[in-house]
C-alpha cells in the first residue's frame, strides 16, 4: 500500500508539470510554424472557423515534437521537488531504489511512446494533408471582398477601386475606378461623385451603381495614335467577376503521396519502390553509357591519333554527346536518390520521435535526480537548453540525410545519439555510487601519474 500511495504521489507531482510545458511547447512549435505563411495567410478575410482549423491541423503535426520537451521538464520538475523537499533522500535511505522511485515515470513513459506511435504512424499524416493542403489553398486564395476607404483595391483581377467614404454599409463617395488591358495599361478610367454596390452571392458578382461622373476610354483606330474619349452619365451600372476571390479549396488526393501525408505501410511500400527505382536507373546509366563512351587510351595508336580533320570534328562531337548524356544520367541519379532519402528519412522520423519521448523522459528525471532543484526556474532553463540542443540537431539531420551526407537512419536518430550518453551517465550517477562517474577521482588519478612519472 506504501508503494501504491508513492506511485500515485510521484505521479500527482508529475502530471500538472507535464501538461503545462506540453502545452507551452505546443502552442510556440505552432506559432512559430504558422508565422512562416503569415504573409499568404493574414489580410485575406479568412473566417475564423477556416483559421481554427488550420491552427488544429497544425497541432496535431507537432504534437511529436513537443511532446519529448513537456516529458523532460514534467521529469526533470517532479524530481527537483523531491530532492529540493528531501523526499528522495528519505526514499533512498529507506532502501527504496532510484528506479523504483523512477518506476511511475517510465509507466507514463512507455504509455507516452504507444500513444506517440500510434499518432506518428496514422494520425498525424492524416493530419498533414489536410494541413498542408488548407495551407496549399490560403496561400493561392484572393482577398475576400473588403473596400477599404482611400486606398486602391486590387483584389479584382484587371481592375483598381478606391473609393473616398463608406457610408452605412453599400453607399459610397468619390469612387475612382481603373480598369487595365492585358499588357497593363489602363484602359478605361471611371469618377463617380457617388454610387452604391451590391454583392450577388448566387452569380458572384460586384455590381455598382454609380452617378453623376465621366469615363475616360482608350479608342485606337488602325493607322492612328489612339485617343482617350469621354463620356458623361448621370447613372452607370458595373458588374465585376469575383468568383475567384476567397478560399477555395483543393482536392486533397492531389497531395496523398508526399511523405508527410502516408501512414506507416504505404511509406514502407513507397520506400521499397524508390529504391528499386535507384536501382533500375544504375542499371540503365551502366548499360547505356558503357556503349556510349570510347574505348580506353590504352587501345588507340598512331594511325588513330592522326585522323583527318573531319575526324576530328566528328569525334569532338560524340564526345560532346557522351558528356552531355553522363550529365543528363548523373542528375537523373542524384534526384531519384533525393527523393528515395526524403522518404526513407520520414519512415525512421516515425520510430526516432516515439523513442524520443522515453529518452527525454529518463534525461529529464535522472538529471532533476542529480540537481535537485525545483520551482519552475532552473528545470526551465536547463529543459530549454536541451530542447533547443535537441532542435538544432534534429534540424541539421534532416538536412543532412536529404543531401546525401549521412545515412538516413542516423539523420533521423541524430538528437539521440547525441544525447544517448548523458542519458547512461546520469543514470549511472543516480543509480550506483561507483567513484569513477566523478571528476574528482579523474583529477586524483591525473595527479597519481603525474607524481609517479
Amino acid at each position: 500500500m506504501g508503494m501504491k500511495r508513492m506511485d500515485k504521489y510521484i505521479l500527482g507531482n508529475f502530471i500538472g508539470p507535464f501538461a503545462a510545458s506540453f502545452s507551452t511547447t505546443l502552442v510556440i512549435l505552432v506559432i512559430q510554424f504558422l508565422s512562416r505563411y503569415q504573409e499568404d495567410i493574414l489580410g485575406k478575410g479568412f473566417p475564423a472557423e477556416v483559421l481554427i482549423e488550420l491552427f488544429g491541423y497544425a497541432s496535431a503535426s507537432l504534437v511529436l515534437l513537443a511532446l519529448p520537451m513537456g516529458l523532460l521538464m514534467a521529469g526533470l520538475m517532479t524530481m527537483g521537488n523531491l530532492g529540493e523537499r528531501l523526499e528522495l533522500t528519505a526514499l533512498l535511505s529507506a532502501g527504496v531504489p532510484f528506479t523504483r522511485v523512477l518506476a511511475p515515470l517510465l509507466i507514463s513513459g512507455g504509455i507516452a511512446l504507444l500513444l506517440s506511435g500510434w499518432l506518428a504512424w496514422y494520425l498525424i499524416p492524416k493530419a498533414n494533408l489536410k494541413l498542408y493542403s488548407l495551407l496549399y489553398d490560403m496561400e493561392h486564395a484572393k482577398p475576400a471582398l473588403a473596400l477599404k476607404p482611400g486606398f486602391f483595391n486590387r483584389w479584382i483581377d484587371g481592375y483598381a477601386i478606391r473609393v473616398g467614404q463608406i457610408r452605412g454599409d453599400k453607399n459610397l463617395r468619390e469612387v475612382l475606378i481603373y480598369e487595365y488591358a492585358q499588357d497593363g495599361s489602363i484602359e478605361r478610367t471611371i469618377l463617380a461623385d457617388s454610387g452604391e454596390f451590391f454583392v450577388e452571392k448566387e452569380w458572384l458578382f460586384l455590381r455598382f451603381t454609380l452617378y453623376n461622373g465621366c469615363q475616360y476610354e482608350m479608342k485606337s483606330k488602325p493607322q492612328q495614335p489612339p485617343a482617350w474619349s469621354q463620356s458623361c452619365f448621370e447613372r452607370l451600372d458595373l458588374r465585376l467577376d469575383i468568383s475567384g476571390l476567397g478560399l477555395r479549396r483543393s482536392d486533397e488526393k492531389l497531395f496523398a503521396g508526399h511523405q508527410y501525408m502516408l501512414p506507416i505501410g504505404e511509406l514502407r511500400q513507397t520506400v521499397d519502390s524508390l529504391r528499386k527505382l535507384c536501382h533500375s536507373v544504375e542499371t540503365e546509366i551502366y548499360d547505356v553509357l558503357r556503349h556510349s563512351f570510347p574505348p580506353p587510351a590504352s587501345s588507340f595508336s598512331k594511325d588513330t591519333l592522326s585522323l583527318p580533320k573531319a575526324g576530328m570534328v566528328e569525334t569532338e562531337n560524340l564526345l560532346r554527346r557522351d558528356r552531355s548524356l553522363a550529365e543528363y544520367y548523373a542528375q537523373r541519379l542524384r534526384q531519384s536518390y533525393e527523393t528515395y532519402w526524403r522518404y526513407e528519412l520520414e519512415w525512421w522520423y516515425k520510430f526516432a520521435y516515439p523513442v524520443a519521448t522515453v529518452v527525454f523522459l529518463v534525461l529529464g528525471a535522472t538529471l532533476g535526480g542529480v540537481i535537485r532543484k525545483g520551482g519552475l526556474g532552473m528545470p526551465l532553463v536547463v529543459s530549454t537548453m536541451l530542447f533547443i540542443l535537441f532542435y538544432i540537431l534534429n534540424a541539421q539531420g534532416k538536412k543532412l540525410a536529404r543531401e546525401g551526407v549521412m545515412v538516413p537512419w542516423v539523420g533521423a536518430f541524430l538528437p539521440l545519439i547525441v544525447i544517448a550518453p548523458i542519458v547512461v551517465y546520469l543514470l549511472l550517477l543516480v543509480t550506483t555510487e561507483a567513484r569513477w562517474l566523478y571528476m574528482d577521482f579523474w583529477k586524483r588519478k591525473w595527479r597519481e601519474w603525474r607524481a609517479s612519472s
